[in-house]
C-alpha cells in the first residue's frame, strides 16, 4: 500500500508543479516564486531520498538541509497569502527566530548535519504551522467571515498544511513509542506505520494544494475574461 501511495504522492507533486509553472505562471499568486522553489526542492528531495534509502546510502544531510529551507519558504508563502487580519502579526518573525535557535543548537549538539536528524526543529515546524492554522480559523470565526471552500485558495493552502503538520506533530510526539514497537517486532511494524501515515498525509497535503492552485487558476481566468 505504501509503495502505491508513494507513486500517487509523486504524481500529485508533478501536477502541482504543472499548475505553478504552466497554468499560473502569469497569475497574481503571491509568493509564486517561493512556491516554485519549494516544489522543485521537494520533488528533488523526495526522489533523492527514496533512491538513497533504497541503496542504503546515508541521507540525513539531505533531509536536514531540506527542513531548513522548507521552513523559511513555507513561512514566507503563508505570510504573503494569508490576509494580514487573519494572521498573528508577530508570528512569522518570532517563528523564524525560534526555529533558527533550535536548528543551530541541534546542529551544534549533533556535531554537524550528517550525524543525526534535526528532530526538534522538525517538531517545532509542525507546531508553528499548527498555531498558524488555529489562528487563521479562530480569526475567521471571530470576524464571522464566511469561507467559500469551493473557490477560496487560501483556505485550501492553510488547511492542507495544517492537517499535514498536525499529523506530523503527533507522529513525532509518539515517535519513541512507535520506534519501541518497531524494536520489539521482527516485522518492522512500527516503522511501517510511520512511513504509511506520513505518505497518507503527504497525499492529502499535496492534493489540497493542487485544489488551491485550481481555485487560483479559475480566479485568474475569471478576472481575465471580465476584462476581455
Amino acid at each position: 500500500m505504501t509503495g502505491f501511495l508513494v507513486y500517487i504522492e509523486l504524481l500529485l507533486l508533478l501536477i502541482g508543479g504543472y499548475y505553478l509553472f504552466v497554468k499560473l505562471k502569469n497569475s497574481s499568486l503571491p509568493s509564486l516564486n517561493f512556491l516554485k522553489i519549494l516544489y522543485v526542492l521537494t520533488f528533488f528531495t523526495e526522489i533523492t531520498g527514496k533512491i538513497t534509502a533504497h541503496y542504503g546510502f546515508h541521507n540525513t544531510l539531505l533531509y536536514n538541509v531540506f527542513i531548513l529551507i522548507e521552513f523559511f519558504l513555507l513561512v514566507k508563502i503563508m505570510e504573503k497569502n494569508i490576509p494580514a487580519y487573519l494572521q498573528w502579526r508577530i508570528w512569522p518573525n518570532a517563528g523564524l527566530f525560534i526555529f533558527s535557535l533550535i536548528y543551530i543548537s541541534e546542529i551544534i549538539y549533533n556535531r554537524g548535519f550528517n550525524h543525526s536528524f534535526v528532530f526538534f526543529s522538525h517538531t517545532f515546524t509542525s507546531f508553528y504551522f499548527m498555531v498558524l492554522g488555529f489562528v487563521y480559523y479562530y480569526r475567521l470565526i471571530q470576524l464571522e467571515i464566511a469561507v467559500h471552500a469551493k473557490s477560496d485558495y487560501v483556505f485550501w493552502l492553510v488547511t492542507g498544511l495544517f492537517v499535514y503538520q498536525f499529523a506530523s506533530f503527533f507522529i513525532n510526539l509518539f515517535f519513541s513509542y512507535i520506534v519501541a514497537l518497531y524494536l520489539s517486532d521482527g516485522n518492522n511494524l512500527g516503522i511501517s506505520i510511520i512511513n504509511t501515515l506520513r505518505v497518507i498525509f503527504n497525499v492529502f497535503f499535496y492534493g489540497a494544494w493542487i485544489y488551491a492552485f485550481i481555485c487560483k487558476y479559475r480566479e485568474t481566468i475569471s478576472s481575465s475574461s471580465s476584462y476581455a
